[in-house]
């Protein structure tokens, strides 16, 4: 069984075993969630890319701990590439591959957001669909009967909540036929 929850709240707060974040190759200082878990973590993001360990390449994942400084365990960051280069293609391969490697982390409870900051509404509504049909691609590929997943996607923005909710409704409905889904929130 795959349970999907919206969370309205930010993202940062969301209570599972790992959260997922993106890192652009092209951002720096580091922005958004990354920028700030950066800070959490005293800059350990900032100098992973500064000894060049690090730089948010295109399916780049890289797995850290929490240090106890946020209410998941780890966070894995996950190379978006150049922000200017995001097309829809890219972003449900991506995600997709989030969810194999996760899988393959034997990892069950995980937070995912949108993820990125200052775009439209519109903009917004495509990459959240990108997201979601990425996510349940990445699912198609896993005996949900054998496991259960919990995949929480948080949304602190009232409007965008909205969207990404009606998203999520709707990404699921062919899903739903072959697998079973609980949608929560």
């Amino acid at each position: 069984m795959l349970k999907i929850k919206t969370l309205s709240q930010e993202f940062l707060k969301t209570e599972a075993e790992l959260i997922v974040v993106s890192l652009f190759k092209d951002m720096i200082p580091l922005k958004g969630d990354a920028g700030y878990i950066d800070w959490i973590l005293n800059g350990q993001i900032s100098n992973l890319i500064k000894k060049k360990k690090v730089f948010g390449n295109f399916k780049e994942a890289v797995l850290l701990s929490s240090l106890n400084k946020l209410p998941s365990e780890k966070i894995l960051l996950i190379g978006f590439g150049k922000s200017t280069n995001l097309t829809s293609p890219k972003l449900s391969y991506i995600f997709s591959n989030v969810v194999d490697a996760i899988c393959k982390m034997k990892i069950k409870y995980f937070g995912i957001s949108v993820c990125i900051k200052g775009i439209s509404d519109p903009e917004y509504k495509r990459i959240a669909v990108d997201m979601m049909e990425g996510i349940l691609r990445g699912f198609s590929n896993i005996p949900l009967s054998a496991s259960d997943y919990f995949v929480k996607v948080a949304e602190e923005d009232r409007r965008r909540f909205l969207i990404l909710n009606k998203v999520i409704r709707n990404s699921v409905e062919n899903f739903k036929e072959r697998y079973h889904i609980v949608l929560e929130g």
